[in-house]
């Protein structure tokens, strides 16, 4: 990733930390960070300082060995969203491991393989989702995918760079 700027208040720098708690190796210099996964182990996470982070914090435990508990985050059902319940739906699709709790998740280590899922609306829902699908078999077929220009409208770019093979499907077609 380039152009962080890591002087910013938004707390969800937070990740980064929390990343490399779960094995990731992470190097930041001057211009970029890199993340290395390196075999990511499962733990629990008081997600109520990053409400935001939930959707990419719940990709991210699918691939971690054990489980992984996201807790403490109930103001993320009152995104624009119910991220908890969302992300639960749709990574079930991709053949995720995970169960819903009122304030969190729960998720194991999981198989996920391609398909079509929904974006519900979410630009982080929908950058969530395709991020998942660059590390799995098969295609993945994202609907709503307009809604990441809220925040990156040049998400889909970048994504193909990195080799991505999927599809962002403009409204809700699915």
């Amino acid at each position: 990733m380039e152009n962080l700027d890591m002087t910013d208040p938004q707390g969800d720098k937070l990740v980064l930390s929390i990343l490399e708690d779960m094995g990731a190796r992470v190097t930041i210099n001057s211009s970029s960070i890199t993340i290395k996964g390196n075999g990511l182990t499962g733990r629990e996470i008081d997600m109520n300082p990053i409400p935001d982070a939930l959707p990419a914090m719940a990709v991210a435990a699918c691939f971690a060995d054990g489980e992984t508990r996201l807790v403490n985050v109930p103001q993320a059902r009152l995104k624009e969203t119910d991220r908890i319940h969302v992300m639960c739906e749709e990574l079930t699709k991709m053949g995720a491991r995970i169960r819903e709790l009122p304030d969190g998740l729960i998720v194991q280590k999981s198989s996920l393989r391609g398909c079509r899922v929904k974006g519900h609306g979410d630009h982080r829902v929908v950058m969530s989702l395709a991020v998942a699908g660059l590390n799995i078999d098969g295609e993945t077929a994202i609907d709503t995918a307009e809604a990441m220009s809220v925040t990156f409208p040049e998400f889909p770019e970048l994504m193909g760079a990195c080799g991505a093979n999927m599809q962002l499907i403009e409204g809700d077609r699915l």
